[in-house]
């Protein structure tokens, strides 16, 4: 079904498109646009304007501007608006308008919500037309993005929602309009930014805003701020507040958690509204068995088969970047496990990540890839230091570790663990296969910008994956 055409954009922009137009899909990348799509050009560290022309060369229906671009012949391509960004939020809108039946779901969370969106999207998908956040569009750009695919007959929206700074949660919350609003956890995630737990705690319930008037709240009843949480919640008028951790007496409650081994899945034995249930995962680490209590208590909120959501669970893969685990062929012939847990980090995350790692079994050498934790303000010393300490009671045979914030947490490893140290990616990834015999696990971890992905994608690309 097509989603834009003149009419549905009239409604939207209050304007007259003077020529035909027939898309599907909205673009604000040239890189990534494909045939048929609108490219609107927003203004931001690059201006969007200036890739208008290569946007049409690669095929765009036409582009949304809010002034004439350089260097482009058809113009007969363009609409004119007086704010582009504004024109994403109200083709966003228009979208969650016409879902008129959807029920829709915000997570946020400073761990674990894009894997807890993808294992929502991977369940809800069974259950009818499900629409979801595509990898990390959780901000004022990605939000309205996944918005405006949304359908007539969509049932299901589950939508990512993140924030590196105040006040950037509420806005998107109430584009979204979500039935149920989850906050997986919170920990001290762009610390730097927001000044304390507490302060990130308060921006993160700022997610309840949006929620309808009978919205539920999912939250974490064992964090130790559970309470501020739950009274940020009533401040916003929420009366349906569910929860789910270990402790008696919350509804979804993690009673066992068997852990992976190579080539097995993790076992769950959990507790939903007061009945036992048993399922496997295929995620490596207690966090991301806490990840899917969320699901099945928005399954039974939503009154459906619990049976088969568990099965549906059972068959969901880790994100690249985020646990996933490959088996890669050294040009000796001998193989190794990377545990690619490399797409972003802050010290809790890094913690789980490292106890999955751990609690698995290896017959090789243990190596872990640190890349510096961003964004942690005048503490980060701290919190680099307190990782490499957890580091030293971990079996782990060997540290290298990314990036110049980092160097403190490097000199804290046991000189026996301890690796090489980089400034950047690059100067390792040259060398880094030829480190390797055979046999090795290895974990990598860090935040965006040390660009740990390349490590992991140079793998890929010079070694034969294996089963």
């Amino acid at each position: 079904m097509t989603r834009w055409n003149n009419e549905t954009l009239k409604n939207t922009l209050r304007l007259d498109v003077p020529f035909s137009v027939v898309s599907h899909t909205l673009c604000v990348d040239s890189r990534l646009l494909q045939q048929g799509d609108i490219f609107i050009a927003l203004s931001g560290k690059q201006d969007g304007h200036e890739f208008v022309r290569q946007a049409l060369d690669k095929g765009a229906a036409c582009a949304i501007v809010d002034r004439t671009p350089k260097n482009t012949n058809d113009l007969d391509k363009l609409i004119y608006v007086n704010n582009t960004q504004q024109a994403l939020n109200d083709l966003g809108l228009y979208g969650r308008s016409r879902a008129t039946n959807l029920k829709a779901i915000a997570v946020t969370g400073s761990v674990g919500k894009t894997t807890t969106k993808e294992m929502l999207r991977s369940t809800l998908h069974h259950f009818g037309p499900t629409i979801y956040s595509k990898a990390s569009y959780n901000n004022h750009l990605g939000v309205p993005l996944s918005l405006a695919l949304l359908q007539h007959d969509s049932e299901f929206g589950v939508f990512e929602v993140g924030m590196n700074h105040k006040g950037e949660i509420l806005p998107l919350s109430k584009m979204v309009e979500p039935d149920i609003a989850i906050i997986t956890t919170i920990a001290p995630s762009h610390i730097g930014n927001m000044g304390s737990l507490e302060d990130i705690v308060d921006e993160k319930c700022s997610i309840f805003a949006g929620l309808n008037q009978n919205g539920k709240a999912l939250l974490h009843g064992d964090h130790p701020l559970f309470e501020r949480m739950k009274n940020n919640a009533q401040d916003y008028g929420v009366k349906n507040i569910f929860t789910a951790g270990r402790r008696a007496g919350l509804d979804a409650r993690l009673l066992h958690y068997q852990p992976m081994q190579q080539g097995k899945r993790a076992l769950i034995t959990a507790e939903i509204f007061g009945k036992i249930v048993a399922y496997p995962l295929q995620f490596a680490g207690e966090h991301y068995a806490f990840d899917s209590l969320y699901v099945l208590l928005t399954a039974e909120i939503l009154g459906l088969d619990l049976g088969l959501v568990m099965q549906q669970l059972a068959k969901v893969q880790p994100v690249t970047g985020r646990g996933q685990m490959l088996n890669l062929q050294l040009p000796n012939g001998q193989t190794i496990f990377v545990f690619d847990d490399a797409y972003n980090a802050n010290p809790a995350s890094m913690t789980a990540g490292l106890k999955s790692f751990c609690s698995m079994h290896h017959e090789g050498r243990k190596i872990a890839v640190i890349g510096q934790m961003g964004e942690l303000g005048e503490r980060s010393d701290l919190y680099h230091i307190e990782t490499g300490n957890f580091i030293n009671s971990l079996p782990i045979d060997c540290v290298h570790v990314i990036g110049t914030n980092a160097k403190c947490l490097f000199e804290t490893i046991n000189k026996e663990k301890r690796g090489l140290w980089f400034e950047t990616v690059d100067e390792l990834k040259e060398r880094f296969i030829h480190t390797l015999e055979g046999r090795e696990s290895i974990f990598l971890k860090g935040s965006l910008s040390q660009r740990l992905p390349e490590l992991v994608m140079h793998l890929k690309n010079q070694l034969k994956a294996v089963a």
